[in-house]
């Protein structure tokens, strides 16, 4: 396939078509162009940035993300592995597990995106980035992008551009309005930067600070160049000042902040993912809200559900039914996917996150008196728990520390 690194290198002023159009090139859209076309299908990638870019964000790929990355892609690139937890309340008392077993690895994500991005075009991806403008209409049985002077025409688009996501604002505005005028579906909030810590913590723990942050957390990531990925955000609400939650983090921490800045970002509420109302339009990674409600993961997420709709659509395609309703058949199974196996999962994180981010202290309280806990709490990094079953073992220790067994007196039953 041609490959192409800006539209204006484009000068054939004819309709560019292709089966799938995919925009936004982070993690869920470069994974899910590279599966595309290794499954054969004729595939373009857009994306407004020149790669690579910077990226708000802490950059924990977590160990379960490994799967499905291509082989041997962080062997490209700086890491810290990360193989414990610090926990701190408030900044001040403190508990650290080393659990003797990578749970994550650090990276930059200007580094991340570039490297998966290259995977893809390694793989014959068409490619467009710089696109400045990109406008999305429904044609008939197919979907129309305008980038300027180019027309692009494909069966099925795959949104992978973020919580403010431009494809879903043309294909399905009702769905953003919605979204604003409903507290309960807002996007979260964040605030990320670098920094280097006057006392550096052992680069093998992840920092996590319960307290600090009103109905969120805040934390801190070792990168492999000797600075820290530090930030907040508000899981029960979103923050009404988040630069200020974060310079008292800093203060917190003894930190201080890179020359890059402090960033904020919206971290997208699941609540308010609409799927499957556009027959062919997949929403993936942040656009798709499928970020987790209660770490506030993305990267996993979005090179999860990048791979999952690539697949859905592949296997529609080579189905012995597949005929004219392909986009509709392949975004049902998608949606199947997510309703099956991603929204359980997030309803019972959103509810521990309204109970340990609400009683911060009682949750502290807990892990320091059964130490199992955070590594059950790290094992949802691992992906070897779910919220679910995290959640059984915390209301046993719950009700074991509030009700205490009552031993009876001797020769008395009680």
């Amino acid at each position: 396939m041609t490959q192409t690194t800006n539209p204006s290198d484009q000068k054939d002023s004819r309709p560019l078509e292709v089966e799938v159009l995919v925009v936004g090139l982070g993690p869920a859209g470069s994974t899910a162009l590279r599966t595309l076309v290794d499954g054969g299908v004729s595939a373009l990638g857009v994306d407004r940035a020149e790669f690579p870019r910077e990226k708000p964000c802490g950059g924990g790929v977590s160990a379960r993300t490994l799967p499905y990355l291509p082989p041997k892609l962080l062997d490209e690139l700086p890491y810290q592995t990360t193989q414990g937890i610090r926990l701190t309340l408030r900044g001040t008392r403190e508990q650290c597990q080393d659990f003797g077993r990578p749970i994550a690895y650090q990276v930059r994500r200007d580094q991340f995106d570039l490297a998966l991005l290259d995977r893809a075009r390694a793989s014959g991806a068409r490619i467009m980035t710089g696109v400045r403008s990109i406008q999305l209409s429904r044609k008939g049985n197919r979907f129309e992008a305008k980038m300027g002077e180019k027309t692009v025409l494909a069966r099925a688009v795959m949104a992978a551009d973020g919580a403010t996501s431009k494809v879903l604002r043309d294909l399905d505005p009702s769905s953003m309005t919605e979204t604003r005028d409903n507290p309960l579906l807002r996007p979260w909030t964040s605030a990320e930067g670098w920094a280097s810590l006057r006392d550096p913590i052992d680069t093998r723990y992840v920092a996590i600070d319960l307290g600090l942050v009103a109905g969120g957390y805040a934390w801190s990531f070792p990168k492999k160049d000797s600075l820290s990925g530090l930030g907040v955000a508000g899981f029960l609400k979103p923050l009404v000042d988040p630069r200020s939650v974060f310079a008292r983090y800093l203060e917190s921490s003894q930190a201080n902040l890179d020359g890059g800045g402090v960033f904020t970002w919206p971290l997208p509420n699941f609540r308010s993912a609409r799927h499957g109302r556009v027959p062919g339009l997949f929403l993936v990674g942040d656009a798709g809200g499928i970020v987790d409600p209660f770490l506030g993961e993305g990267i996993y997420y979005a090179v999860l559900s990048g791979t999952k709709a690539a697949e859905s659509y592949i296997r529609s395609r080579i189905s012995p039914e597949a005929g004219p309703d392909l986009p509709e058949r392949s975004t049902h199974d998608y949606v199947n996917w997510l309703n099956k196996e991603i929204w359980p999962d997030f309803r019972q994180g959103s509810r521990l996150a309204k109970t340990i981010y609400r009683f911060p202290g009682f949750f502290f309280s807990l892990t320091g008196r059964y130490p199992k806990l955070l590594e059950l709490y790290a094992s949802i990094l691992t992906g070897d728990r779910d919220y679910r079953s995290f959640s059984r073992e915390i209301i046993v220790r719950a009700v074991k520390t509030l009700l205490p067994i009552r031993r009876p007196a001797a020769g008395r039953f009680l």
